[in-house]
């Protein structure tokens, strides 16, 4: 019956919308499966996907109520007095926590949400103009002029998110009210910018991926094309096409006031904007905002086969992956105050940025990627940052929110209820629901298996359907069972991945590494179909492939043995100099005080030390953890517990290390 509805779902969306394939210019090297034909059933992100339906999304929409932000449109749309309430990115909230309630009215039918979104969108079109502009904040308080703060503020931002939402609840519902009110505002947006027009780029990139979404929903080549005008348009002296800054006016747009840290908020390379895409090799600025902007080139890499963003995209990946990755999969430093990149191999602890909106973008980020480039490298981080840098962002009970996310702390740290900017939590809200759509991909010869949970999917093949089960325990556990269901006998290839956590070290660069495991100790991957050993696997590209006439019944074994690792950053991070961090399988471990009292800052872990997992049912919801024994400063036997970084701050304030000192040499952690 579910499959049923998700084929309704799309037809009706189809025929909303017109052809997807129209003026179609490309085609990506692998095609996502949607989350809506994966059901996800597992003991760890199953009750977490309920828990965002039934907690975390109705709480964003009381909030949002309760700030302000869903009274702005109606103050905009005149049915209301006053002006609206709140910081110019107020709208974009709203617009995500209905792109995250698009995501569950389509694996989870409720009438009650349908129609309290469909009462919110009512008030979103009646706040935009005749002219398809739409921002509350600058329509209630400058209302004469309009995108005049798109350069440096979040009007196209905003624009972006509507435009994800809307497309998301046209498919879910069939519904395309929001939808016209995004293509009014997309129309807008074309006859204002682009070639012959205002050569200009947003204060916060977002839009573009965006307008590749409602291209490929639509088929309107013009979205694509303002996509990528807002793209090839940065890193030149905006209102003429392509020219580039004189050096005086470089000079002046990259001044940094040393007595104003924020003035580098002023700068072109705080947003990206300082070389034009193509050339550019290191991430730099704003975290969020790169991480979108190189989303979206990943998209426009895609749709063209254009090497130049193609080949800028691996450059700055290989900078982000091996110089400015943080083990959890977090991004950002805020070296400079900018909630953005450092220089390479800055990554402090406690003062690690880390934003949770930064997670989200690296995890999209990398999935394109993936897609892209048809290797499991980008799916690591994904996941690295999925299970550790984004879930820590949102406490167990669904409710409450990190916007930073720090590898150490000292007493005090907590979750907030919400925020303002509550850009963190309204991510959540969206990222959670659609876990499924990172978990399978197509090419014209298989099926590519990116991530591990216990579920059942319909994965489009060839007109019909295979429906493949995963039975696992992960990430508890590394034995994983793929029950294969073609709808006849058919010949195609199933490209498992192998993590990278199963090798030499999490990612594959040299950032981090594995220290060696003791005797006996087994790592690595075996595979088996019907209970027949594969042998040595075909592996490419990250991923075992496994080609043969597929058949109703056969089941595909996976075994990727879980042994605690030790974790060593690359000698450059000073920070982790003579640290080590505790991983297993996909999972980065910390250690609390709640768990060591007073020992967290005395604890040292040398390398002889007794390691072992142990499962803890009564703990934290059911986790893995790690105990054994350490050294005191004074050389005295110390036992530990460690628990995942996710699960930290969730039992009250207290010191937290993710690294944690070798040697007394070393000094006291963090």
């Amino acid at each position: 019956m579910r499959i049923m509805r998700i084929l309704q779902i799309l037809a009706v969306f189809g025929a909303v919308l017109g052809p997807a394939g129209a003026d179609e210019v490309g085609t990506k090297p692998l095609e996502a499966v949607s989350y809506a034909q994966v059901r996800i059933t597992d003991d760890f992100w199953a009750p977490r996907i309920e828990r965002n339906r039934t907690v975390s999304l109705p709480a964003a929409f009381r909030e949002c109520q309760a700030s302000g932000n869903i009274g702005n449109f109606r103050i905009a749309a005149g049915w209301d007095p006053g002006v609206s309430k709140g910081s110019h990115a107020y709208d974009s909230d709203v617009y995500k926590i209905i792109e995250g309630a698009a995501y569950r009215l389509t694996i989870h039918p409720d009438p009650e949400l349908e129609s309290y979104v469909d009462r919110l969108i009512e008030a979103i079109a009646a706040a935009q103009q005749k002219d398809g502009y739409l921002n509350t904040h600058f329509t209630t308080r400058t209302p004469v002029v309009k995108w005049a703060m798109a350069p440096t503020e979040h009007e196209l931002y905003c624009a972006g998110h509507l435009f994800e939402a809307a497309a998301a609840y046209a498919q879910a519902t069939g519904k395309r009210k929001i939808l016209d009110v995004a293509l009014r505002l997309a129309d807008n947006l074309d006859s204002v910018f682009g070639p012959g027009k205002r050569y200009e780029v947003s204060g916060h990139q977002e839009v573009e991926l965006a307008l590749v979404k409602l291209f490929k929903a639509t088929g309107t080549r013009r979205y694509f094309d303002l996509a990528k005008f807002f793209l090839d348009e940065r890193g030149f002296a905006h209102g003429a096409e392509h020219r580039r800054p004189t050096p005086e006016e470089s000079v002046r747009q990259d001044t940094i006031d040393p007595n104003n840290r924020r003035s580098i908020w002023s700068t072109r390379r705080y947003r990206q904007d300082h070389l034009p895409v193509i050339e550019q090799d290191e991430a730099v600025g704003h975290a969020v905002r790169a991480g979108y902007m190189y989303a979206a080139m990943a998209d426009v890499a895609a749709v063209t086969g254009d090497p130049g963003y193609r080949q800028a995209g691996g450059r700055i990946w290989d900078n982000v992956a091996g110089k400015k990755l943080y083990i959890t999969g977090g991004v950002g430093t805020a070296q400079y105050g900018d909630e953005g990149f450092g220089t390479p191999y800055n990554l402090p602890n406690e003062k690690a940025y880390g934003e949770t909106c930064a997670a989200v973008a690296n995890i999209l980020w990398n999935h394109r990627l993936g897609l892209l480039e048809g290797d499991a490298k980008y799916i690591d981080v994904l996941e690295l940052g999925l299970y550790n840098g984004f879930l820590s962002g949102v406490s167990l009970s669904g409710d409450e929110f990190f916007y930073e996310n720090p590898l150490a702390g000292r007493s005090g740290l907590r979750r907030d209820r919400w925020s303002d900017p509550a850009c963190c939590p309204s991510n959540v809200v969206r990222l959670i629901p659609q876990v499924g759509n990172f978990m399978f991909a197509l090419d014209a010869e298989g099926i590519f298996v990116n991530l591990f949970m216990d579920s059942a999917a319909a994965v489009p093949w060839k007109g019909g359907f295979v429906k493949l089960t995963q039975t696992t325990r992960y990430p508890w556990e590394g034995k994983v069972k793929i029950h294969v269901e073609p709808e006849g006998s058919d010949v195609f290839t199933l490209n498992v991945r192998i993590p990278a956590w199963t090798g030499a070290g999490p990612v594959k660069t040299d950032l981090y590494r594995f220290a060696a495991v003791g005797t006996g100790v087994r790592t690595g991957a075996a595979m088996a179909v019907n209970g027949k050993s594969v042998g040595t696997l075909d592996v490419r590209n990250g991923y075992a492939r496994i080609r043969r006439a597929w058949k109703k019944g056969d089941i595909l074994e996976l075994d990727l043995p879980m042994p605690v690792r030790r974790v060593r950053a690359n000698p450059a991070v000073e920070a982790d100099r003579g640290r080590v961090a505790l991983m297993r399988g996909p999972l980065v471990y910390c250690l609390e005080s709640t768990d060591n009292p007073g020992s967290i800052l005395k604890l040292f872990l040398p390398e002889d030390a007794t390691i072992a997992a142990e499962r803890r049912d009564d703990l934290l919801g059911g986790v893995t953890v790690i105990r054994g024994q350490g050294l005191s400063g004074g050389g005295d036997a110390i036992a530990f517990q460690a628990v995942p970084y996710y699960a930290w701050a969730n039992r009250g304030a207290g010191d937290m290390t993710v690294w944690i000192a070798e040697t007394q040499k070393r000094g006291k952690n963090p």
